[in-house]
């Protein structure tokens, strides 16, 4: 089974006065954090920037980079759609799983990345979503089947409008992991 995991990182963090993505977080960036909750699991990793790119892009390692591929949405103004089709587009062919997990969700455990990977293993559903508490979180993943309804997706909207039309093949799994839920505006709220 193979998983390309798309992480959309450009967003302009218009609810702050920086971006988001670039703060410290412990010894690394809440990018850098990101990518690297993913790089232990064999995924193809898609990151894409856009606003501050070149900045978003200064903070990841060098050696991190040999590891995934980083693709530019000049586009990102018109919407996070934008960078969704753009990940979609540059996955591997042979991909079985668009998987997404957003660039400022830094607190995800790798136990449950590996569940969530278990799962679809074992389960095969189309629409795999991950709860706490009966919260859908992320890292989410859909089948590739919906390649072309991803790419029809317009504004502001990512996999959650393909929720709705997709009911029957959607599997929520809840998980003892409140990352898959927190981002960094719930971070910065709770620790003002």
């Amino acid at each position: 089974m193979k998983i390309s995991m798309i992480i959309p990182a450009a967003g302009m963090s218009t609810r702050h006065k920086f971006n988001k993505l670039l703060q410290p977080l412990n010894d690394s960036t809440v990018i850098e954090r990101t990518i690297n909750t993913y790089l232990n699991h064999e995924f193809e990793i898609i990151v894409i920037t856009g606003y501050e790119s070149h900045k978003l892009l200064s903070t990841i390692p060098l050696f991190t980079k040999d590891k995934i591929n980083i693709y530019h949405n000049s586009n990102f103004e018109a919407g996070y759609s934008t960078s969704i089709k753009l990940g979609v587009q540059s996955v591997n062919n042979d991909c079985d799983y668009f998987g997404f997990g957003l660039g400022d969700k830094p607190f995800i455990q790798d136990n449950t990345i590996q569940l969530l990977v278990n799962i679809l293993s074992e389960n095969k559903p189309k629409i795999l979503i991950p709860t706490f508490d009966g919260i859908m979180g992320h890292p989410t993943f859909f089948s590739k089947d919906y390649y072309i309804e991803f790419m029809q997706i317009t504004g502001d909207y990512g996999g959650k409008k393909l929720l709705n039309t997709n009911l029957k093949d959607l599997m929520y799994f809840p998980v003892n992991d409140r990352g898959i839920i927190l981002d960094m505006d719930m971070y910065y709220n709770q620790n003002e």
